[in-house]
């Protein structure tokens, strides 16, 4: 990983050290991806590192395979970036870290702008992949919280006590319309061309911030990350309904994606489930 570092600029600021060490609660996670109904190719991809508690999808864009090439990617890079901390607690970091942040949603945030960095290096020595990029949730759980980051329209989603929350909120035009009109039906919103337009994603711009989420965690919370072929095709209720049918996670994996194709299947389908405790 010793290129992971290469050509920073040498005055960055050293990472936060950890909390104190507390009994963390045990997991289980699955995962599932499938190209859906009406893709040639899937260019989704996710990453379950349950040893290291770190979980992630990322949804792929791009023409001649770069797509896939890109979200390979951001799975990659993110892991490494833990994979790195770990081996050298004390290193340097390549970006400046939010001393008001967790050790762990650090690690994410400062994880994903490398990606960043990554994919643009990568899409610039080539010309087939010049318009390569991806969507990404990423997640960490610690031993009292979780830290969700993500950029773009990827989602993370929490069971609770029966009850499904969204975790993130989509960096799309449609989320932006809804928030501008919080009274425009799904009917009317519907009628706007560019609605799925996303608007933050590796490999875009120069500079990327991903939005950063961290909450407590409880026993029994059950964890979503998704891309938009599970929820834009599978609406809240029946993806609640779904994770409440059964405590087998590959089986969830496997009617939440069932789902989305009885729907219709149009994009790539990822979904990948954590339980705690």
């Amino acid at each position: 990983m010793v290129g992971l570092f290469a050509n920073f600029d040498p005055s960055m600021t050293a990472p936060p050290v950890s909390d104190d060490p507390a009994e963390s609660l045990p997991l289980v996670a699955a995962g599932l991806s499938h190209a859906g109904q009406q893709r040639g190719d899937n260019e989704d991809a996710f990453g379950s590192f349950v040893e290291n508690r770190l979980f992630i999808v990322a949804d792929g864009m791009g023409g001649h395979n770069a797509g896939e090439v890109a979200a390979a990617m951001a799975i990659d890079t993110v892991e490494g970036f833990f994979t790195s901390f770990h081996g050298d607690p004390r290193q340097i970091w390549p970006y400046g870290v939010d001393r008001a942040l967790s050790l762990a949603a650090n690690l994410l945030r400062v994880g994903i702008k490398v990606g960043n960095d990554k994919i643009r290096e990568a899409a610039s020595a080539d010309r087939t992949r010049a318009r390569m990029g991806a969507t990404v949730v990423a997640m960490a759980i610690g031993e009292k919280q979780i830290a969700i980051a993500h950029a773009g329209d990827s989602r993370a989603y929490r069971l609770r006590e029966g009850e499904l929350k969204k975790l993130t909120r989509d960096h799309s035009i449609a989320e932006e319309m809804r928030a501008a009109r919080p009274e425009m039906t799904d009917e009317e919103l519907a009628g706007f061309a560019h609605r799925n337009v996303v608007m933050r994603s590796l490999g875009s711009k120069d500079e990327l911030e991903p939005d950063v989420y961290v909450n407590k965690v409880a026993p029994g919370d059950l964890y979503m990350l998704c891309t938009d072929g599970l929820w834009g095709s599978v609406p809240d209720p029946n993806i609640a309904a779904i994770l409440k049918s059964t405590s087998d996670l590959e089986a969830a994996c496997q009617l939440l994606v069932d789902a989305a194709n009885e729907a219709g299947g149009p994009d790539n389908i990822t979904v990948l489930l954590v339980r705690l405790g």
